[in-house]
């Protein structure tokens, strides 16, 4: 009976000369040490290109290539017409932020003046409502401060 490698074995394919690795070892010797045998090494060139190959082939190749002229693009009108776009696209987004951040400087300067001018007419309560926690976090910093230098 036999086995699934006997059964499974590869029957065709590359094959190996008779006793080929048993004088490897020796063959690779000798080419390092420079004895190579006359034999390893063929006695003429394998590829030889005829006389006149590529003169012959050049003026071939030239006659069956179409010299036609190529249209010249000119890339001038097309510069202008994408700087154009890149100009309009780069104000349409710079704008509204120029336009926002004066808005904003609008907005405290209002905002200061009106606190200037009521004052006395706002209590304690309206003010904080208006303070972020940061400026709340600050006022109650500077009334202990100024709290302890009064006690002192």
């Amino acid at each position: 009976m036999k086995t699934t490698i006997e059964n499974n074995k590869i029957t065709n394919g590359f094959t190996t000369p008779n006793n080929y690795f048993d004088t490897l070892s020796n063959r690779i010797d000798e080419k390092i040490n420079g004895e190579a045998s006359s034999n390893l090494i063929p006695k003429k060139l394998g590829f030889i290109v005829p006389e006149d190959f590529f003169v012959e082939n050049e003026a071939k190749l030239l006659a069956r290539i179409n010299f036609t002229e190529a249209k010249v693009v000119s890339l001038k009108h097309t510069l202008y017409k994408v700087s154009g776009i890149a100009a309009v696209l780069l104000l349409t987004i710079i704008s509204p932020m120029l336009y926002h951040s004066a808005e904003t400087k609008n907005n405290e300067l209002v905002e200061i003046s009106y606190l200037q001018l009521h004052s006395d007419e706002l209590s304690v309560y309206e003010v904080g409502s208006m303070l972020e926690d940061k400026e709340l976090i600050e006022l109650e910093n500077e009334l202990i401060y100024n709290n302890l230098n009064n006690i002192n």
